[in-house]
């Protein structure tokens, strides 16, 4: 992990305490932190950052504790068994605290590219790019005009549909480090899709990364993609 990567982490987690105090006081805070009411102020106050050790525990702690809940809320099912998460493509605020959790979740990674499918994918893989200074690569379900050279990979729907998904050629280069990309894993074919273009590219996938996973997903793509690599998802369903 860079130096930037680290001061990001470490002033992340004083901004995760004082959105928190505004709700809690100094007392609660302490009790919940484990840590001395006085230390806690000097963070807020601006006078210290915590140590990045300090740091990751406080952003864990917060994942548990109120993130995982309040995404949960936000979801809403269908009666048809859709999964509504259209909130993630206009809510910004929660885009950045959704990148910053992922910069903090792949902090010890290198990573040169994002990479995600169009359409619902992007703005999070926006905000992911942001916290990494890195190039994002949105991979598309119809080629482009203006790009004469391909990589494609196939991915299957439901019902059964054959899907292809395009990159341009020169898009990820063999030295690239990948973080791979989406807000929803349903069965986990896009995610392959989008590991099969990166393998293609000559590039190497360096992490897996979704906001919400359903019908543990994410479980069998660990087990049936043969890479060994960092996967996370903050909310299963």
């Amino acid at each position: 992990m860079n130096k930037l990567s680290e001061i990001k982490i470490r002033i992340y987690a004083v901004e995760i305490m004082s959105h928190v105090k505004k709700s809690m006081t100094y007392k609660e805070l302490s009790n919940e932190l484990k840590m001395s009411a006085p230390v806690i102020s000097r963070y807020i106050q601006g006078h210290v950052l915590p140590s990045l050790d300090r740091a990751q525990k406080i952003i864990e702690w917060f994942e548990v504790s109120y993130f995982r809940k309040m995404l949960q809320d936000e979801i809403q099912v269908k009666d048809n068994g859709v999964i509504d998460v259209s909130f993630l493509t206009y809510d910004t605020v929660l885009q950045r605290v959704i990148a910053k959790q992922a910069l903090n979740y792949f902090r010890n990674v290198e990573v040169t590219k994002v990479l995600t499918v169009e359409t619902n994918g992007i703005p999070i893989a926006l905000q992911i790019g942001n916290e990494f200074i890195v190039d994002v690569i949105i991979a598309r379900k119809e080629r482009q005009i203006g790009f004469e050279k391909y990589i494609e990979a196939t991915y299957t729907l439901t019902p059964p549909t054959i899907k292809s998904l395009y990159i341009p050629k020169n898009a990820l280069k063999k030295s690239d480090k990948v973080l791979v990309v989406d807000d929803l894993i349903r069965t986990g074919n896009t995610i392959k899709a989008l590991v099969s273009l990166v393998n293609k590219s000559g590039a190497t996938v360096s992490g897996i990364f979704t906001v919400i996973d359903v019908n543990q997903a994410m479980e069998r793509l660990k087990k049936e993609l043969d890479i060994n690599v960092p996967m996370y998802s903050i909310v299963s369903k």
